[in-house]
């Protein structure tokens, strides 16, 4: 994917940026990480403009997020935990273990949405239970864009800050990532402990 998303910038420049960061925050596996680390590389080989890919990535990400949001805002609380009834029983999950976890996002879902921002995977992934519980749009953009808007200035300042040490960079990313999935694996695991544990009880 590496390489498909790289040759798609160089040949269609910011038009590409716009489009893959559209999707980036929508499509949990395309790598914001690739996409806007190169942006800011062929910055200092090309006629891009670091103020314009940052305008463009900020502006893409703002629809990207609106468009995950509303689309999740379809589902009901209700519906995803009739749902989860009715097909999560395969991973011996429940709609009010479902609901537990609804219930801490009402709490403490502005910190969520602002942290997972910076976390692959999870910084599209964290919009859908915004939508699901319907979170203040007002708010939920601001956290949104705030974290979205330092994580799109560092990634492509960071292609242009070390444009001659490409694979460096891309390994860097990558460890990040990997370090990042551990982390998110423990929190699931942990959650899971918790919940079965409380089913015991």
């Amino acid at each position: 994917m590496e390489q498909i998303i790289t040759e798609f910038i160089r040949s269609w420049g910011y038009a590409a940026i716009a489009i893959l960061i559209l999707f980036e925050n929508i499509l949990p596996f395309i790598p914001s990480e690739i996409i806007l680390t190169f942006a800011g590389l062929l910055s200092e080989k090309s006629d891009l403009s670091i103020p314009v890919l940052f305008i463009i990535s900020t502006v893409a990400s703002f629809f990207g997020i609106l468009i995950l949001y509303y689309i999740s805002r379809l589902v009901s609380e209700q519906r995803l935990y009739r749902f989860v009834d009715k097909y999560g029983k395969w991973i011996k999950l429940r709609g009010k273990d479902v609901a537990k976890a609804n219930d801490w996002f009402k709490h403490y879902g502005a910190w969520a949405v602002l942290i997972c921002r910076f976390i692959p995977v999870l910084r599209v992934l964290i919009t859908i239970p915004a939508g699901i519980n319907r979170m203040n749009i007002v708010k939920f953009m601001f956290l949104s864009l705030l974290g979205t808007t330092i994580w799109n200035f560092l990634l492509i300042y960071l292609g242009k800050l070390l444009s001659g040490s490409w694979d460096v960079l891309m390994n860097a990313l990558h460890t990040y990532s990997f370090i990042m999935y551990i982390i998110l694996f423990i929190i699931v695991v942990y959650i899971i402990y918790h919940l079965l544990k409380s089913r015991r009880v």
